[in-house]
């Protein structure tokens, strides 16, 4: 159990809550790699609430405090993990890794089963919505998104999600999501350093990142205003590219 809260709260928003460590006593290095789901080539480092450096032991014990997270953010090529103690409401350590730029290289499988890899969506601009089933501003835009895809066959179109394959499914046969639908990207999710959902990622046909943009609507209201709000912003990144 202490295992699934951790990486429940990794993937919702890269805050693992220290009390799911604090009820279950002493968790030790290799607990701490298992619920990040790390190779062991991945290189791990740690940081206080004062973003310097130390060792697991002092970062441990730091967890312990009371109202207190871990924030965990990932390289792009996904080489190399940093894990930094954080109080929540306060400004978080600014991040070990050079901004994104591009497209995190990545093989995974889409809800059919089909591959879908970083390197076949080269050649065509590319599109990504980062959603999650319990995310009502998610299941708001769903239309206009189906609606922009279907007017634009020039774009790839990626659907990416931390749910798993079931509840993936489900949520597509209730709401009617048109998009290619990639489940349980854990970390894809964590490369492409994503806190708030839903979140768009426009890149260009080379891989290179347009610029991102918190999506979703809280009303119906809203919902109506997502599809011209995002032709606007496809449209713009497209005429001035970084």
């Amino acid at each position: 159990m202490r295992a699934m809260r951790f990486l429940l709260a990794s993937l919702m928003a890269a805050l693992i809550p220290a009390s799911a460590v604090a009820q279950s006593g002493t968790v030790t290095e290799d607990d701490f790699r298992g619920t990040l789901n790390l190779a062991p080539a991945v290189e791990l480092h740690y940081r206080n609430i004062e973003c310097r450096p130390v060792a697991f032991a002092q970062f441990a014990q730091d967890m312990q405090a009371k109202g207190v997270g871990t924030q965990i953010e990932r390289a792009l090529d996904g080489s190399s993990v940093t894990a930094t103690i954080h109080r929540r409401g306060t400004p978080s350590c600014p991040s070990p890794y050079p901004p994104v730029t591009e497209m995190p290289p990545f093989d995974l499988r889409d809800l059919d089963g089909r591959r879908v890899t970083s390197a076949a969506l080269r050649g065509k601009p590319t599109l990504v919505n980062f959603y999650f089933a319990q995310c009502i501003p998610c299941i708001l835009e769903v239309g206009p998104l189906n609606q922009y895809a279907a007017s634009r066959p020039d774009m790839n179109f990626l659907a990416v999600t931390f749910d798993e394959p079931a509840e993936a499914r489900a949520f597509i046969k209730r709401f009617g999501f048109k998009w290619r639908v990639v489940p349980d990207a854990r970390e894809f999710i964590d490369r492409m350093r994503v806190k708030n959902y839903p979140l768009m990622a426009l890149f260009d046909a080379q891989g290179r990142l347009l610029g991102t943009k918190r999506g979703g609507a809280r009303d119906e209201l809203e919902a109506a205003a997502v599809l011209p709000q995002l032709k606007r912003w496809v449209e713009g990144l497209q005429r001035s590219p970084p």
